[in-house]
């Protein structure tokens, strides 16, 4: 029998939503956060302070919340100026050093040319200063070692001085997950032994997160025991974060085991909005080709 592949590849037919539901960027979810960052894109603060206060303690949390007010920072700074001329504190030390890495990415983008990468080098400098000097108001908090991890992945410090920022990290935090994902893309600039022995060591997540670093020069990382393994023990979790569940669905299509991607797909809805689409030029249209390549081939299996 010859299936049809463009009916066999709609998603709707699978339960899947609609493409045009699908979306690369949402809203934030955290209501308290929406109105922090609707705030700030008005000027004001106070909102954003309040909701970095609550997060204190609790380090996972605090570096989702930094990471999503230090984008607005990055956007528009006229709320951390009046915060910092008002009322100064730790919590926007730490906002102000994760937003100058966000600008350092922005700045260099995808570009090679020199101006482009002397100016992204020079920002994540003074990213490094800030990170320093939150480091040292606040001194039990890990955030601002996350921000020296991203910062040592992008000017590319040696092993030794990397060594000593991982290790102020971990006894801050020793599971913190941000910071985790982050020594990933140093490491993917080191060494790929290395990469994957500290994926291996760091969770089943992280090492599909590490084969997806390395797949551009080793293409048959996805069929490596120690991926095969991480697929495994994902599988067998309950709760998944919609960024683990994206990278679960590039090994599932690649070991051919395209109904499970699609019950990946199922619980991902319209997500598109997280890793690993964000790395892709088109993060909608390469989720909607995973998507209805995993419907079509799929069928074809059944």
């Amino acid at each position: 029998m010859v299936l049809d592949p463009t009916r066999h590849a709609d998603p709707e037919r699978w339960g899947l939503v609609p493409d045009v539901y699908v979306r690369d960027f949402l809203p934030e979810e955290d209501p308290v956060l929406a109105r922090a960052i609707t705030a700030a894109s008005r000027g004001r603060w106070q909102q954003a302070a309040d909701a970095m206060k609550t997060t204190w303690g609790d380090w996972d949390d605090r570096a989702r919340v930094t990471l999503a007010l230090a984008r607005e920072g990055a956007r528009t700074d006229e709320w951390l100026n009046n915060w910092r001329d008002e009322q100064p504190d730790r919590d926007l030390a730490v906002l102000d050093a994760a937003a100058w890495v966000l600008v350092a990415k922005e700045i260099r983008g995808e570009s090679d040319e020199q101006d482009h990468v002397d100016g992204f080098h020079r920002v994540l400098r003074r990213a490094e200063r800030a990170a320093r000097h939150t480091a040292e108001l606040a001194p039990q908090d890990p955030t601002p070692w996350w921000t020296l991890v991203q910062v040592a992945g992008g000017l590319s410090f040696d092993q030794a001085r990397f060594a000593e920022i991982w290790h102020e990290l971990l006894i801050r935090a020793p599971r913190h997950r941000a910071a985790h994902e982050a020594a990933l893309e140093y490491w993917a600039g080191q060494s790929s032994d290395v990469l994957l022995d500290f994926a291996a060591n760091a969770g089943p997540a992280l090492v599909l997160r590490a084969a997806f670093l390395l797949e551009d020069d080793d293409p048959l990382i996805w069929r490596t025991a120690l991926v095969a393994d991480a697929v495994e023990q994902l599988l067998a979790e309950e709760e998944l974060s919609n960024d683990d569940r994206g990278h679960l669905v590039l090994a599932l299509y690649d070991h051919n085991r395209f109904a499970e991607a699609i019950e990946q797909f199922r619980a991902l809805g319209s997500r598109a909005d997280g890793a690993p689409w964000s790395r892709f030029e088109d993060p909608k249209g390469t989720f909607l080709e995973y998507r209805s390549n995993s419907c079509r081939k799929a069928a074809l299996k059944s």
